[in-house]
């Protein structure tokens, strides 16, 4: 992908939404919308924004921002930073998990004990 993105993605590289969240690059997507890895504009803090488009007929993003602001308080969820919409899309802001491997990548490998239960 360039760093223009495609003709189908809701954003691209570089983009500033609601002059808070600059796009860094595209992370994922499927049914559900797209995720992008992106970062605050004034902190610099790097946090994931689920997209989805407003024309997608099952919108969930509104159900998972109230799941997310219940649990805040709560171990091993992920921090919600924020939400809102645009004409073309809904997002929702929280943090991002950086790791070197994905699970596909490391279901190929050994996996440790210590591993295991770390995810």
């Amino acid at each position: 992908m360039t760093s223009a993105g495609s003709e189908t993605d809701l954003v691209s590289s570089g983009q500033i939404i609601k002059n808070r969240w600059r796009i860094i690059k595209k992370i994922g997507g499927g049914g559900f919308g797209e995720i992008y890895e992106a970062q605050e504009e004034n902190s610099r803090e790097r946090v994931a924004l689920k997209l989805e488009s407003t024309k997608q007929s099952k919108q969930v993003l509104k159900m998972e921002v109230a799941v997310l602001r219940k649990l805040q308080d709560k171990e091993h969820f992920c921090k919600f930073f924020g939400c809102g919409r645009t004409e073309k899309y809904n997002y929702i802001a929280m943090s991002i998990q950086v790791r070197a491997s994905n699970l596909p990548e490391i279901r190929c490998d050994f996996i440790s004990v210590s591993l295991v239960f770390l995810w």
